[in-house]
């Protein structure tokens, strides 16, 4: 599992311009934070919006259709951080380009820029089949469910969960481990990405 210590960096947007250059500047980090962090952060409340850049959009800036494309970027699409910063920078410019007159607009608020500090520990949780596998998931933390769905895609440039890749690779499941890995993470909270998990892990041990 990890924890993470948020932590300001001192730099902040008051404006959409502004807000490609902090995306653009910013470390991997930061941008992993304010993206697929936004499903443990947000996720909880329901917020329909999936990365902080999307919220401050809409409620800050009240630029609806910019939110709604920022919301319609596909994060599981992206197998680097730095190909997902570069399509977060052409939906912002060309929205800018679309409608100039969104230079001069200052937020109600500025956007923060954070980074994280992560701390990965170990557990006293471990599996070594599918069954025990799909036993140790119905009780760990979705702490646990984050780092090994979401945050290991840092370590590991965004090519898949740790999930689908330990099933693929340790237990030779590649057709189950391509179908955890299909999963539209946009549409599940951490507890129904657990339980779509699960189901699909029991679909395969009945088969």
């Amino acid at each position: 599992s990890s924890a993470s210590l948020e932590k300001l960096t001192g730099r902040k947007a008051h404006n959409l311009g502004e807000l490609v250059s902090l995306i653009k500047t910013c470390s991997d980090s930061s941008v992993f934070y304010h993206t697929f962090s936004a499903f443990l952060k947000l996720r909880e409340a329901q917020v329909p919006y999936n990365s902080d850049f999307a919220v401050w959009v809409a409620r800050s800036m009240n630029e609806m259709a910019l939110a709604e494309r920022l919301m319609a970027v596909d994060l599981s699409e992206y197998r680097t951080v730095g190909s997902l910063r570069d399509r977060l920078v052409d939906v912002i410019e060309h929205h800018l380009q679309e409608y100039p007159l969104c230079r001069k607009k200052i937020g109600n608020e500025p956007f923060y820029l954070h980074d994280v500090m992560r701390v990965v520990y170990l557990t006293d949780k471990f599996a070594y089949d599918l069954r025990s596998f799909r036993d140790t998931l119905a009780r760990i933390s979705i702490y646990s469910i984050y780092y090994h769905f979401f945050e290991s895609r840092l370590d590991t440039q965004l090519e898949s969960n740790e999930f689908s890749s330990r099933i693929k690779e340790s237990l030779g499941m590649p057709e189950l481990a391509e179908r955890i890995r299909r999963l539209d993470i946009s549409v599940f909270t951490l507890e129904a990405l657990r339980s779509k998990i699960i189901t699909l892990i029991d679909d395969n041990l009945k088969e």
